[in-house]
């Protein structure tokens, strides 16, 4: 089954109560809402599981926001489609390195050396 990585315009947004909500560009396809995750690698970088066959790469997660996913159990995700709100759904958060031991995020190479465009991975 091919995984299809995708680069996405996001930013975080904190609500000031101790909320967190992720909003990027609406992706092709539908999101799996009662599936999705958020998997953080405890360092620097994050990925949303979109559905079984899409994974949204954030390679950028800055440190207050790395901070609050210390904290935060979910992750409110919205979708914009331009000015529009696509899709709401919220995703569990996973944090990869919370024991110490170093698990990196399952992105493959061809990803980081092509950050701006799309992949198709066969698995």
């Amino acid at each position: 089954m091919a995984i299809e990585y995708i680069h996405v315009v996001y930013d975080f947004i904190d609500n000031g109560s101790g909320e967190l909500m992720l909003v990027m560009d609406k992706c092709e396809g539908e999101a799996d809402d009662e599936n999705a995750r958020f998997v953080y690698d405890g360092f620097a970088e994050a990925m949303v599981v979109r559905n079984s066959g899409q994974i949204v790469h954030l390679p950028i997660v800055v440190q207050a926001v790395r901070d609050m996913l210390e904290e935060i159990k979910i992750l409110l995700i919205t979708e914009m489609d331009g000015d529009d709100i696509a899709d709401v759904y919220e995703a569990p958060v996973e944090i990869l390195n919370k024991s110490g031991l170093f698990k990196s995020l399952p992105i493959p190479k061809s990803v980081y050396d092509s950050p701006f465009k799309n992949h198709k991975v066969e698995e």
